[in-house]
């Protein structure tokens, strides 16, 4: 099923790169932020477009970029090195700069349908954002005074600043005018569900989490006794009550760092202590954040766990015991139990309690919607119990982080767009990865940066309620995001090690938490169906196996190997011919005459290009005369085949395709040719051949096998032709028995060509740079070839051997006679 407002089929990619392998960080954040392009963007000063990239998936990107938990930073591969990319940092800035004005063009409703959704936090402003660019009416009613949620609610100023939160609410409401906003409209008292579901389409849950939990001990309602959800609320408030000498929170998660940090702000606060009933490893607040409150002074207290409350000379006597950890439990956390003995007081003025949130609905438990303190909502759809009535956020699967509700906001807004669309079984909702194709940062000392935090204010702010951690400049910034290895680049091929990354990583790396490594290697040896079975093989089917894994490594960077070659005694600087060029325009044609000549290359076609001064084989077809100024001619082989008729000295050859392969060499050898051009794509001799279509590879190895069988393998040289892009694709070409490769459009692309429907247009082309550009094409696809010969331990690029290569796929395997990665043999 297609939904609006993901633009595509959840089950494809919107890149149209059909091996687009997510990168780890884009991975780990839940609404799959294309981070590795708007870090990119930022490299490269293009601020309009980072933000773009990074608002395209997040409505509440100013948010995320002050608050955000940022699950991507652990999952940076940079992080095991000297540090993880500072992504969230990246996002402030670039919203800091640009977010206050940055504003879309408005998407208005076009149908008649309507959505009711309770509460403006997180989840329901994005499932609100979602449902309206889909085209359909909401309602989006909110208790408060103002939407925000958590976000504008539960945290304080000098973590997130409100005009943030208002900022990317006005983003939202700007670009949806389809959203009607009703604010101080409370669940059960103003907005009934029977009325919502008789006015709406469909109707969402969702309401949050806004109540905090008790101790569950005895004394903790009293006076000096306040929850932490309740209490940053009435700091969010604007309230700034003087509080005792000293505050005591109960808890160790996001809210106790929070009200710790908020209550050493207050006025007559002189010590803030957080008790938690763990012990520093277990602890779930943020590092981050649990760093900032030690730095402003905060006192960390572990394994120490409340027992009862008592009035105390006008404050509060918190009996505690000391813990002690067991094994780890269902959850994963670990268990504790209370150190009889280890009784002791912990006196205060005020106790914040810190120790979890809950959902509470009336409303909603009189219609049977609620399962404990929670909404009853299944994962699946996000359905409840009532048809057409959703549920998500903190009020549904308790709570969570910031972005973790606005994936659910997403989720369920994918839903609701089935039903309202009428699609009784729409595929799975999966977060969509997307990429914009960023070019990789060309920064000198990416390596060699080393992470920069943003600068942490504390309480140094003049306004104990201002920012308590200040924004990169834009060098910093810069520098930063240099530091991206930009591993959302690694894609574009069928390579099995890009596709299986992030488990070969989890394998290979020794400092990580335990891996069931019989459990990992099933998974990837499970049998699947092939991907690839129609169409012929290509060349990146097909791959070199380093010698690091097969011989003695010689240092591929030491020397480069010889390339130079001799077809028939026509010697080369490279085995790479050049052809194509006899109808390009006579400017372009001449300055690639003087390119071969200069690189030591030879040019092969049915005419010479004006003034060459490099050696040319002529193609002829049946009784075509040979050019006596040709110093090899090579006739295409239709049916027959006979060597031409040549001028003494003269180069005889033949041009074979797959349909005349076994007639050619059986005259080649019988005749005594001087060379046999293998052409891959049946069609050499017409204008710009490669793009006739796909090569068929197997050609090459077909050949080889019926010389080997004749034990003339070394009868006369094979020229390859058809297909060839790259240095590494020559090199697959010579180890696989050709003794040189021909390009054509590849080399009429570098000379400034470009694809036409009638083969390669220069009319955009610059004659005086058409030469140097197919010159430093011709010597970069040499030296790569050089170097993957290299990594084969080889010092001759004529050395390469089919036992160098591995295909990755069943139809290159058959088509090449060269096996599979991680096979041992042909099956």
């Amino acid at each position: 099923m297609t939904c609006k407002p993901f633009s595509v089929d959840l089950s494809q990619d919107e890149s149209g790169l059909p091996h687009y392998q997510p990168p780890p960080c884009q991975v780990a954040c839940p609404i799959g932020t294309d981070v590795a392009s708007y870090v990119g963007l930022i490299w490269d000063g293009k601020m309009p477009e980072a933000l773009e990239a990074i608002t395209a998936t997040n409505p509440l990107s100013g948010v995320c970029g002050y608050v955000c938990d940022a699950p991507c930073e652990p999952a940076c591969r940079r992080a095991s090195s000297d540090g993880a990319v500072a992504i969230r940092a990246l996002k402030r800035h670039v919203l800091d700069k640009l977010g206050h004005d940055y504003r879309l063009a408005p998407v208005r409703p076009d149908k008649a349908k309507k959505v009711a959704i309770i509460g403006a936090g997180p989840a329901g402003l994005t499932a609100a954002q979602d449902i309206a660019l889909a085209g359909y009416h909401v309602d989006l009613y909110e208790a408060h005074s103002k939407p925000g949620g958590m976000a504008l609610w539960g945290i304080p100023d000098f973590r997130l600043p409100q005009d943030v939160v208002q900022d990317d609410i006005d983003r939202v409401l700007s670009r949806c005018p389809g959203i009607a906003l009703h604010l101080d409209s409370p669940l059960g008292d103003k907005v009934k569900l029977d009325e919502l579901r008789e006015t709406h389409d469909a109707v969402l849950l969702a309401i949050g989490a806004s109540g905090g939990k008790k101790l569950g001990v005895s004394g903790d309602d009293g006076a000096h006794v306040i929850d932490g959800v309740t209490f940053l609320n009435r700091i969010n408030g604007g309230e700034r009550p003087i509080l005792p000498k000293k505050v005591v929170v109960i808890g160790g998660g996001d809210v106790a760092m929070d009200a710790c940090r908020a209550a050493l702000r207050l006025p007559g606060v002189e010590k803030v202590i957080v008790a938690y009933r763990r012990g520093p490893d277990e602890i779930p607040a943020r590092a981050h954040e649990l760093q900032a409150a030690k730095a402003e002074g905060v006192e960390i207290l572990y394994n120490i766990a409340p027992v009862a409350l008592e009035d105390k000379n006008g404050g509060v006597a918190i009996k505690c015991k000391k813990t002690a950890l067991g094994a780890p439990g269902a959850d994963g956390r670990r268990a504790f139990s209370l150190v009889e003995g280890s009784d002791f007081d912990l006196d205060c003025g005020l106790v914040i309690a810190a120790v979890g949130q809950k959902s509470v609905s009336l409303e909603l438990a009189q219609h049977g919607l609620m399962d404990g303190d929670k909404i009853f909502t299944r994962a699946s759809d996000m359905g409840t119990r009532l048809p057409n009535v959703f549920a998500a956020g903190d009020a549904a699967f308790g709570s969570s982080t910031l972005v973790q509700a606005m994936f659910q906001g997403h989720k369920a807004a994918y839903y609701v767009l089935a039903a309202l669309e009428g699609v009784a079984h729409p595929a799975p909702y999966r977060t969509p990865y997307r990429t914009r194709n960023v070019p990789v940062a060309q920064d000198p000392l990416w390596e060699k940066l080393a992470p920069k935090h943003a600068p942490f204010l504390g309480l140094d702010n003049s306004d104990p309620f201002g920012p308590a951690e200040a924004d990169y400049d834009d060098k910093t910034a810069h520098e930063q995001a240099a530091r991206c290895y930009r591993c959302d680049t690694e894609t574009g091929s069928s390579d099995y090690s890009v596709k299986a990354r992030e488990s070969i990583f989890a394998l290979a790396r020794p400092e990580a938490g335990p891996v069931d490594f019989a459990a990992a290697t099933r998974a990837k040896l499970a049998k699947r169906p092939d991907p690839q079975l129609a169409g012929p093989a290509t060349f990146d089917e097909l791959v070199f196996l380093p010698a690091n894994l097969t011989r003695l490594v010689i240092d591929p960077y030491r020397e480069a190997c010889k390339s130079a070659t001799v077809l028939a005694g026509m010697k080369l600087a490279q085995p790479l011919l050049v052809a194509g060029f006899e109808d390009a325009p006579e400017t372009i044609a001449a300055a690639v005459a003087r390119t071969v000549a200069e690189t030591g290359t030879a040019y092969l076609g049915r005419r010479p290009l004006p003034g060459l001064g490099a050696p040319w084989l002529q193609i002829i077809d049946g009784a075509e005369a040979a050019d006596p100024y040709a110093n090899a001619v090579l006739l295409r082989v239709r049916e027959a085949a006979v060597l031409p008729e040549a001028r003494p000295g003269q180069l005889r050859g033949l041009i074979a395709t797959a349909a005349t392969l076994e007639a050619a060499l059986a005259c080649a050898l019988a005749e005594k040719a001087d060379l046999v051009v293998l052409d891959g794509s049946g069609h050499l001799g017409d204008a710009w051949a490669d793009l006739a279509g796909a090569p068929d590879l197997s050609l090459l190895p077909r050949a080889v096998d019926i010389l080997r069988a004749a034990g003339q393998e070394e009868a006369f040289p094979l020229v390859w032709f058809g297909g060839l892009r790259s240095g590494s694709d020559l090199a697959k070409m010579l180890a696989l028995g050709a003794n040189a490769g021909v390009v054509d459009v590849a080399s009429g692309l570098a000379a400034g060509g470009a694809i036409a429907p009638h083969g390669l247009d220069f009319a955009a082309a610059d004659a005086e740079e058409a030469g140097p550009r197919l010159a430093a094409y011709l010597k970069a696809a040499t030296s790569e070839c050089s170097m993957m010969a290299r990594c084969c331990g080889k010092t001759n690029v004529h050395n390469l051997e089919p036992e160098d290569l591995r295909t990755l796929s069943l139809r290159a395997q058959a088509a090449l006679g060269i096996v599979m990665a991680g096979r041992k043999k042909i099956a």
